[in-house]
């Protein structure tokens, strides 16, 4: 089972850490990858780190190159209780150390089978890549359910889903998809140098219309007063790749990792999870 099949994984902390919570209970090992470029080389490395009370767990080491072409040493260690608050701070797709990481990849075990694994580095398809063995499926599942429905927006979004029943569910589709591609509509409106165009043409009275029956009042009354896209993104953006290159600290980043963006989708997926329960 792949991340990207788990519900609500990317939009919740509370359900990344119930997912993670749920893998650990099932594991015994854990295995990390230094690289060979950049990487750990020698465990007693980690002395004078926040990673240094997990020396005592390492079990092996050696060198290996895995199924990506990354080559390194493998540090295997028992999964102390002081090696999973580490994961559980960082969640299951960590790197432990920064910018580069000390130790990456990290593979769960039980005995010999390996019930998880992930290439950290792999920021653009990381929830593609990283991956629950399907024996783990149905308490990863249950786990995430039992999350879910404990979160506040959950009650929010299912009085929204019972008053969108009277639609087709081709037109759900279609309004969310409008909704979904807000940081598109944003991007293209204030002319970012890249951007990927919406899947439909909306304008913002429109778009606004939509919101007010997917969204929760809140989240929608930041865009009641506003009149176009661009409002939403007041600070300056670049308009060319030179600018991003030579003063990238200067502009704000694509609409898609704004918090305002990343609320509707949470609730877009949340949504989404009451209404295909």
């Amino acid at each position: 089972m792949y991340f990207e099949e788990i519900p609500c994984y990317m939009q919740f902390e509370e359900v990344a850490r119930s997912v993670t919570q749920t893998v650990l209970s099932f594991c015994d090992t854990a295995e990390f990858l230094g690289s060979e470029i950049y990487g750990l080389k020698e465990i007693y490395d980690l002395y004078g780190t926040k990673y240094e009370d997990i020396i005592p767990a390492l079990l092996s080491c050696r060198h290996a190159e895995n199924d990506n072409g990354m080559r390194g040493t493998l540090f295997r260690f028992r999964l102390t209780e002081p090696l999973k608050e580490h994961i559980l701070e960082e969640n299951l797709t960590c790197m432990f150390g920064g910018e580069p990481p000390l130790l990456e990849n990290l593979a769960l075990f039980q005995g010999e089978k390996c019930l998880f694994s992930c290439v950290s580095h792999e920021v653009f398809s990381l929830y593609r890549m990283a991956e629950v063995d399907d024996s783990l499926k149905d308490a990863v599942l249950s786990a995430v359910d039992e999350t879910i429905k404990e979160l506040p927006l959950y009650g929010q979004m299912q009085k929204i889903a019972e008053d969108l029943q009277h639609k087709s569910a081709a037109a759900r589709k279609k309004e969310k998809r409008i909704l979904h591609d807000l940081c598109r509509y944003v991007d293209e409106a204030v002319h970012y140098y890249f951007y990927i165009k919406p899947t439909y043409a909306c304008d913002f009275p429109r778009f606004r219309r939509i919101a007010k029956n997917y969204l929760t009042e809140e989240t929608y009354s930041v865009l009641a007063p506003l009149n176009d896209f661009a409002d939403l993104q007041p600070l300056p953006i670049p308009k060319t790749p030179n600018e991003v290159i030579s003063n990238r600290e200067k502009f704000a980043p694509q609409y898609l990792q704004s918090e305002y963006y990343r609320q509707v989708e949470r609730e877009l997926q949340m949504l989404e999870y009451i209404m295909e329960s």
